[in-house]
């Protein structure tokens, strides 16, 4: 994985996010009613992603519907930004911003270099270095400055598009190593929304194919692509890329899931050819289940084996409503994963499930309430570890407080508190 952690997003002027900083530690599950503002924070993770694409731009309109439609009401502009930390363990870090005016223009973008140093008084003063800096409207943000080198060296001013990110603007060969950490940081982030497993007469019905029930081209596969579509070369390189001892250890976690009977995930190619497609083989039966006729909680758990056993390499995993087609009992396992996942990286959830709250290990430490406050803006709160052990005497888990309505007794630290 990346050698920076992610520790922090910040994002303002975000549909209902007016002004919002997450701290990500570990596995962090964000919870709260329809529109408090948790989807706008997995989708800022996305655009984060976005920012080291030199598409960026095209990106934003064409699939986020541009600023207009991202902006708050009111709002004079859309900030973005993250702080990295150093896997070292070093008190320096890393932080990068973008802001973007309603039609796309950057107003400003910062990539900062931020040590502690010691004054006179033994106190931790910030030190703050300028990688790239750049600040200005539409007639001041067609340059920028960068570092090449961080031993006071003069910065380099450079003419740019105003509505191109100057962070991706250097191509495969930054001029400064702070630039390559932050592009494999943003790059390495990891988004996804609910598995679209429908059933194939639905889709010939609305005339809109599942990609995790048809066929896929034959690639190799590193990681499972948003929405599923690789899944089928997901699974051909979790058999063939790696080890037996591997591929056995993925089949157990697969049998907790699905059961002791089946026997093995195959993939067998295509009639057409240049495709391959995902078999489903159960112990004592000669015929396998093709993806098309796989349920579909059986088809999403086996999307989420995939997720786990190759997302090896990413700076933060985020997914929206990971409980969807799924049997309470795989939910579990899920959360499993995305538990040991986040051993090694930070895992962002949006969930409105009780039962993955109740199955949370750390439930005061991982759980993150949206709500909103009387101007309609994001305000995250956190549980006190002290009043929801005292509540978990008497229930099995979070969502089963919640579930009986003493969710406000329990969720009570503001963030940053």
């Amino acid at each position: 994985m990346p050698g920076n952690r992610i520790t922090e997003i910040h994002v303002e002027g975000l549909r209902s996010l007016a002004d919002v900083r997450l701290r990500l530690d570990g596995l962090t599950v964000l919870i709260g009613d329809n529109g408090s503002g948790k989807s706008s924070l997995i989708e800022a993770c996305a655009l984060l992603q976005r920012a080291a694409s030199e598409s960026f731009s095209e990106d934003l309109n064409k699939i986020h519907g541009g600023v207009g439609s991202l902006l708050r009401a009111g709002a004079e502009h859309l900030e973005i930004g993250l702080v990295l930390a150093p896997e070292g363990g070093s008190c320096e870090r890393f932080e990068y911003s973008f802001s973007l005016d309603r039609s796309g223009v950057i107003l400003r973008e910062r990539l900062d270099w931020v040590r502690g140093e010691l004054d006179d008084s033994d106190a931790v003063a910030e030190q703050r270095i300028g990688i790239i800096s750049r600040e200005g409207g539409l007639h001041r943000s067609s340059s920028f400055s960068f570092l090449i080198d961080e031993k006071g060296a003069a910065p380099v001013e450079r003419t740019i598009d105003p509505r191109r990110l100057a962070l991706s603007s250097f191509g495969e060969f930054p001029p400064h190593w702070l630039i390559r950490e932050a592009l494999a940081a943003l790059r390495a982030i990891d988004v996804h929304v609910p598995f679209d497993t429908t059933a194939r007469w639905v889709q010939r019905s609305r005339g809109q194919p599942s990609p995790l029930r048809g066929a896929a081209t034959i690639e190799p596969a590193e990681a499972l692509s948003r929405f599923g579509a690789n899944l089928p070369n997901a699974w051909s390189a979790l058999k063939n890329d790696f080890s037996d001892a591997h591929w056995r250890e993925t089949m157990d976690y697969v049998r907790l899931g699905l059961g002791p009977d089946v026997e093995s995930i195959n993939v067998r190619a295509d009639p057409g050819g240049g495709s391959i497609a995902l078999r489903l083989k159960h112990a004592g039966i000669d015929e396998q289940i093709p993806s098309f006729a796989i349920s579909d909680g059986t088809l999403a758990y086996l999307a989420f084996v995939a997720l786990y056993r190759l997302n090896t390499k990413k700076s933060l995993i985020a997914f929206d409503e990971p409980e969807t087609h799924l049997h309470p009992e795989l939910l579990q396992r899920v959360l499993g994963f995305f538990e040991a996942m986040a051993k090694d990286r930070p895992v962002l959830l949006a969930t409105h499930s009780d039962r993955l709250l109740d199955g949370l290990s750390d439930p005061a430490g991982s759980v993150v309430l949206c709500e909103l406050d009387e101007r309609r803006a994001t305000r995250l709160v956190r549980p006190d570890p002290e009043a929801l052990r005292d509540w978990l005497t008497d229930y099995r888990g979070l969502g089963d407080v919640r579930s009986a309505g003493h969710a406000a007794s329990v969720i009570t630290r503001r963030e940053g508190e």
